[in-house]
C-alpha cells in the first residue's frame, strides 16, 4: 500500500549529508501506510556546513512530526534536544527526535536497539552473554551501550585506533563498573556473542574481522553489514553452524523500534 499525501499528512525527515544513497523511506514507508498513520518519510539533503542555521528553521514546521538523523548529523542535533534518553547521553548522539507532550524536543539513539532485536528474532537474550564487538564508530558505541543497558555479562571492544576503543570503553565502564569491558582479548573462544559493527565485508574483495582461537558452534555471530546480505563473515558462521543474523535484520528490528518511539505502529 502506498503512502497517499493530502493537507493533513504528518512529516518525518531523514536528515543527512548525502542522503541520495538512503533506503530508509523504502523501509519506513510501507510500514507507516500499513498502520494506517497519514505520515510520510522523507529524504532531506542538508548542506553540512548549513546545518546549524539550517535545522533550527526545520524544526518550526508546524506538521513536523519529526526526525531521523543519520550522517553527519548524529552529534551535532544534541544542542537542539533538550531531553535524550540515557544510552543517547552515554555516547554523545542521537539518530531520532521528536517532540514531547510539552513541545519539548527530545531524542534518542536506535542503532544499538536494532541489534539487540535482531538477536531478538533468534530468540536470544543479551543478559549475561559474553560480547566480542568490532568497531568504536558511531555504530559500535550505540551498540555497545544498548548490549550494557540489556545485561551484557562482558564486553570487548576492538577497534583498528586502539586509543578510540580504550576511550569509549573507559566512558561505558564509569557507568557500568559491574562490567569487565576491556579492548585487547580476540580469543574467539572466550565469547558466545560476536557482533561486526566496521564496513568489513562490504567491500567485493574484503574478508571478515580478524580474532584468534578458532570460531565455535556456541557462537552468536551478528554482521550489521547491510549488503551484501551474505558478508564473508556470516558465510562462515553458517559453515561452523553459528546461530547469525545480518544488517538487513538490524535495519528491520531499528525502523520499527523507531516508529514506535513516533507513536507508529
Amino acid at each position: 500500500m502506498q503512502p497517499i499525501v493530502n493537507g493533513a499528512t504528518r512529516l518525518l525527515f531523514i536528515v543527512g549529508d548525502p542522503i541520495a544513497q538512503v533506503r530508509s523511506p523504502l523501509i519506513y514507508n510501507p510500514k507507516i501506510a500499513a498502520h494506517g498513520t497519514n505520515c510520510i518519510l522523507v529524504p532531506l539533503q542538508v548542506p553540512e556546513h548549513e546545518f546549524e542555521q539550517t535545522i533550527t528553521s526545520i524544526m518550526r514546521l508546524g506538521n513536523l512530526e519529526g526526525l531521523i538523523i543519520t550522517f553527519p548529523f548524529k552529534e551535532r542535533i544534541m544542542p537542539f534536544i533538550r531531553h535524550i534518553s540515557g544510552d543517547a547521553a552515554l555516547i554523545g548522539a542521537v539518530n531520532a527526535v521528536k517532540r514531547n507532550e510539552r513541545g519539548e524536543w527530545e531524542g534518542d539513539i536506535f542503532d544499538g536497539i536494532g541489534m539487540i532485536r535482531a538477536v531478538q528474532a533468534l530468540g536470544q537474550t543479551i543478559a549475561g552473554r559474553k560480547a566480542l564487538l568490532y568497531g568504536a564508530g558511531g555504530a559500535g558505541k550505540a551498540i555497545a551501550a544498548a548490549l550494557l543497558s540489556n545485561g551484557v555479562g562482558t564486553l570487548t571492544i576492538i577497534d583498528h585506533d586502539h586509543a578510540k576503543a580504550e576511550a569509549i570503553a573507559g566512558v561505558l565502564g564509569r557507568t557500568y563498573p559491574q562490567v569487565a569491558i576491556g579492548c585487547d582479548n580476540r580469543n574467539v573462544e572466550d565469547y558466545d556473542l560476536l557482533i561486526n559493527a566496521t564496513p568489513v565485508g562490504m567491500g567485493p574483495d574484503d574478508s571478515h574481522v580478524e580474532w584468534t582461537g578458532t570460531l565455535h558452534s556456541g557462537i552468536t555471530v551478528v554482521d550489521i553489514v547491510p549488503y551484501p546480505i551474505e558478508t564473508p563473515l556470516l558465510a562462515l558462521a553458517k559453515q561452523v553452524g553459528c546461530p547469525n543474523t545480518n544488517g538487513q535484520a538490524m535495519i528491520q528490528g531499528q525502523s520499527d523500534a523507531v516508529l514506535e518511539y513516533f507513536n507508529i505502529g
